[in-house]
């Protein structure tokens, strides 16, 4: 009964998506039952529920902010023609293709995702794929799948917390979770060809695709995870786990649009690319200098994408010249966006705080650990129910990372290797939660019109896209967990 009573508010959850209502009431049912259920059922002391929700106060906070500097930027972008110059010298004016698709999936999207995190750069990216040509729900869904970079998403912070519980070191657990990871890197490339090549711009481009057609956009996808994959490991190994993902995908980025151009690329649109430079510049700089100062919170916010987002929106506000109306409407579009994104994703994080601090998770993974070494088929499948819910590797590892170090040392396997599924698992899981579908729904649902090519816009038809990705690489990991997973040594 227990066990029942733990998933309830996960259920509870998952049940109230499918019905009609704001986006905020899922999570705050979910929130509301976690916290009954945890001080009434499992006799969880106030004090530690609440010493859940403290811990987590802060990363709440800094995730709202985080959320507000990317809508800050994207609509200075968007407003100033910015997003569109840079989209077609990316794409050298070659619109929506197989390729430009996998410029974005595998280098500019998750390049932003690795110096930002917690989705931000589905708010930056996602306008970029509808300017290259993409249908709102196409943008959408490719915006998703560049999500599967996860682990190392915000420089890698939920990373560097699992090495911790795990007791490894973050360079161990980034180069395993870079091993596992390749399955993500080539399912996203397949995905990704696939979504762009069934939506080329031709008038019965669907009506004349042949399995050949199929072969070859799954075989480019293929092989921009392979190299991304390899790109990720040597990152890894040469320049250390939290910058692995940034300087991979960066490289992806300038190979692809190399590629695409042939080599022989415009000029740069240099005033349009100086918002991002002072976000991805100050960022990596400032985290760089956070771990040089003593703790404390100057270094933080130095170090937090919030800061240097919100600086790169108010210098584009100037070097971009927004005219006077825009700049007046500005306030208004933010707030009611951020009201509208940052509601339900916070009410998820302080859900995984719930789940974990009120004992739920505990009680969960004390049910699974009976299964014996069936459960390492489980592994992933709860590493990612927790970066579902929470929408942050960083959360999902808070909430189970314990429960799958403790079940590590109970089985006889290895821990860094139980850990590195938990990593990749939730980080991957991210791009299908709730949360992520909502944002991406919210900034590409107003460009849908009657007249628009293709399927309609809808949470359902994301879903549909990006789950079923998700699933298959669960089981995928859940499979090699039963036939490979080392022993402690």
């Amino acid at each position: 009964m227990d066990v029942l009573m733990a998933a309830l508010p996960m259920v509870l959850t998952l049940g109230l998506l499918l019905v009609p209502a704001p986006p905020w009431v899922a999570p705050a049912a979910g929130l509301v039952s976690a916290v009954v259920i945890g001080l009434a059922w499992f006799g969880t002391p106030v004090a530690e529920v609440s010493s859940a929700f403290g811990e987590g106060f802060w990363i709440l906070v800094e995730v709202l902010a985080i959320i507000a500097g990317g809508i800050l930027l994207s609509r200075v972008m968007d407003r100033t023609g910015a997003q569109e110059k840079l989209a077609r010298w990316l794409s050298d004016g070659g619109g929506p293709t197989v390729l430009s698709a996998l410029l974005m999936v595998h280098g500019v999207v998750p390049f932003m995702e690795t110096v930002t995190g917690f989705g931000v750069s589905v708010i930056i990216g996602l306008p970029l794929l509808l300017s290259l040509g993409f249908t709102p729900l196409r943008a959408a869904s490719l915006s998703l799948v560049a999500l599967m970079v996860g682990p190392w998403g915000s420089m890698g912070p939920g990373t560097l917390l699992g090495s911790q519980i795990a007791g490894v070191t973050l360079h161990d657990l980034g180069v395993a979770s870079g091993v596992l990871n390749v399955i993500a890197f080539l399912g996203s490339g397949a995905v990704a060809a696939v979504i762009a090549g069934r939506g080329l711009p031709t008038s019965d481009a669907r009506a004349r695709a042949r399995p050949a057609d199929y072969g070859a956009w799954i075989g480019m996808g293929l092989a921009s995870g392979v190299v991304l994959s390899a790109l990720v490991l040597a990152a890894n190994l040469a320049f250390g786990t939290a910058v692995a993902g940034a300087v991979a995908t960066l490289v992806m980025s300038a190979g692809w649009a190399g590629v695409i151009s042939r080599g022989r690329m415009g000029p740069v649109p240099a005033r349009a690319l100086v918002p991002y430079l002072v976000l991805l510049g100050g960022t990596i700089i400032g985290q760089l200098l956070e771990g040089l100062l003593p703790p404390g919170e100057f270094g933080a916010v130095l170090g937090s994408p919030a800061l240097w987002s919100i600086t790169g929106a108010l210098v584009g506000v100037v070097v971009l010249s927004m005219d006077r109306e825009h700049r007046r409407r500005l306030p208004r579009e933010i707030r009611r966006m951020w009201l509208q994104v940052a509601a339900p994703t916070g009410l998820y994080l302080v859900l995984g705080s719930a789940v974990s601090g009120g004992g739920l998770a505990e009680a969960l993974a004390a049910a699974l650990t009976g299964l014996g070494q069936a459960y390492l088929f489980l592994v992933p499948m709860v590493g990612g129910l927790g970066g579902y819910i929470t929408a942050s590797g960083t959360g999902a590892n808070a909430m189970f990372g314990g429960t799958q170090d403790a079940a590590a040392h109970a089985l006889g396997m290895d821990p860094l290797w139980m850990m590195a599924s938990q990593n990749v698992a939730a980080g991957l899981a991210c791009l299908a939660s709730p949360a992520r579908i909502e944002l991406a729904c919210r900034i590409a649902g107003p460009l849908q019109q009657k007249d628009t090519p293709g399927p309609v816009l809808t949470r359902g038809a994301l879903v549909a896209r990006t789950l079923p990705f998700v699933l298959v690489c669960l089981v995928l990991w859940g499979i090699g967990n039963m036939l490979w997973m080392p022993v402690a040594g």
